[in-house]
């Protein structure tokens, strides 16, 4: 593992890390990125992210440049190749002299191709052929937590990893709209805050929606706390769905935040609850209580990070991944509303 002298270090100052997606990778990432400012405090570092999520990263104080790119298909021949060539104008006026891919697939090392970079850091283990186009190949371990094996890429440079920080950075104008939008919701102040996060990727990482509800009441006529539903735009037949099947009231937020006014959000929240997904990692990087579902995936793989959380995962023998076979979700199902209360009231009095 080669080591960065001080020389070298200062010789090194154009650095591009390549993380386009998902929301909850580049949550993931984020103490790649710290590390790497520790280990290059005077580089000049960039970002490349799918557009769609540049907004989460807007702000982050280890970063000097957001470079968005947007998706393309492989199949569509005229698009993708107007968009390499832009990429490739994009990228390689910028002269960087090293690139860091944590995404590890064809479309993130050809980008790192286009940049031009003399160094191209990859893992060993990269998936469609990307390790062609890398001339360097960090050893990888396929057992670890995402945090652990993107701050490889780190550690490879000599960059120091501990204390492992994500720094999630929230505008204070995203600060205002969130006091602004639960101050609308006076009838429920003064009561501990809970976050529903009612989306996910995929429909086999989702808990069915009259679990939400019936938690929701149990938490109302429980703890008395106050809840928030969480989702994007996509999820408003989800929230809709909630509301239908409980007569408590409900702080609806779906839809109507912003990837900047998200983590505001849930810094306020006492406890979050969430399905894996960025969200999820949203409230562990924020060090928010969190109470996470988990069905098919794996949590000592992608699951929360840190300790400052409550696991329950059904642990299924089938451990279908981002491929269910099922249509029910039976793993999601077998998680009761009434062990995410029981887990809930547990953070809450660990914070009084």
């Amino acid at each position: 593992m080669p080591t960065l002298s001080e020389d070298q270090s200062q010789s090194l100052q154009r650095i591009l890390l390549v993380r386009r997606s998902s929301l909850g990778d580049i949550i993931n990432t984020m103490p790649t990125l710290v590390a790497l400012r520790r280990g290059f405090p005077d580089a000049y570092i960039a970002w490349l992210v799918d557009h769609r999520f540049s907004q989460i990263l807007e702000g982050h104080e280890c970063l000097d440049e957001i470079i968005p790119v947007r998706r393309y298909s492989a199949r569509k021949v005229l698009p993708l190749i107007g968009e390499l060539r832009r990429a490739r104008r994009l990228l390689h006026g910028r002269h960087f002299d090293i690139t860091v891919d944590t995404q590890g697939l064809l479309k993130s090392s050809v980008l790192c191709y286009l940049s031009g970079a003399p160094r191209r850091l990859g893992f060993d283990d990269e998936r469609e052929f990307s390790r062609m186009l890398m001339n360097e190949s960090v050893p990888a371990e396929q057992d670890m937590h995402a945090v652990d094996r993107f701050l490889l890429m780190a550690k490879y440079l000599g960059c120091p990893t501990e204390p492992v920080e994500f720094r999630v950075p929230i505008a204070e104008a995203a600060r205002q709209w969130v006091g602004e939008f639960l101050a609308a919701n006076s009838a429920l102040a003064d009561r501990p805050l809970v976050g529903l996060n009612l989306g996910a990727t995929g429909a086999h990482r989702r808990w069915p929606m009259e679990y939400f509800a019936r938690l929701a009441q149990m938490l109302h006529d429980g703890p008395g706390a106050a809840v928030v539903l969480i989702g994007g735009p996509g999820d408003r037949a989800l929230a809709e769905s909630v509301r239908q099947q409980t007569t408590v009231p409900l702080i609806d937020a779906v839809g109507q935040t912003t990837l900047r006014q998200l983590p505001a959000l849930i810094s306020r929240c006492d406890v979050l609850i969430s399905g894996d997904t960025g969200s999820m990692h949203i409230s562990v990087a924020l060090d928010r209580p969190t109470v996470a579902l988990i069905g098919p995936t794996f949590p000592h793989l992608t699951g929360p990070y840190g300790d400052n959380h409550i696991l329950l995962w059904s642990k299924p023998e089938c451990a279908c991944w981002n491929k269910p076979t099922c249509r029910d979700y039976p793993c999601m199902r077998a998680i009761s509303p009434e062990s995410a209360l029981q887990a809930v009231v547990e953070l809450l009095a660990r914070d009084t």
